[in-house]
């Protein structure tokens, strides 16, 4: 085959031509390169806070109250809502040992609630990134 003209008359000739197929592939890689350098700081700082909170406060009152009951046996401490019994006694000699109630302390707490405030000092940590040019 070597032209148009070269066919039998009556006949046509067919021309092939072959292309040859051709595939790309992409190759990936990493390749390590130096950056750029930043410069990272960090300080401390110091802020002013009031806080506001409840605070229970307790106080107790003391009062000595006469017995002078004779017991047998140590009376125990004891409490009634917000009185607490503490038994004093001594021994006293007679011609028989007794144990006599002197007194009982009474203490008598009273609760109140009141808003305490007060400023306290937090501290956070704030952070600046910089980037070197001296490269």
């Amino acid at each position: 085959m070597t032209g148009k003209n070269d066919a039998p008359p009556g006949e046509h000739l067919i021309e092939e031509e072959r292309i040859p197929l051709v595939e790309e592939r992409l190759v990936a890689d990493r390749v390590l390169r130096e950056g750029r350098t930043v410069t990272v700081s960090t300080r401390p700082v110091a802020r002013d806070t009031i806080i506001r909170e409840p605070v229970l406060r307790e106080t107790v009152s003391v009062e000595r109250v006469p017995v002078g009951a004779v017991v047998a046996d140590l009376p125990p401490i004891r409490e009634d809502g917000d009185l607490t019994v503490i038994p004093v006694v001594e021994e006293r000699v007679r011609v028989v040992r007794e144990l006599v109630l002197v007194e009982e302390v009474h203490l008598h707490r009273t609760r109140h609630e009141e808003l305490h405030e007060e400023t306290v000092t937090t501290l956070r940590t704030e952070v600046e990134v910089s980037e070197d040019t001296a490269r």
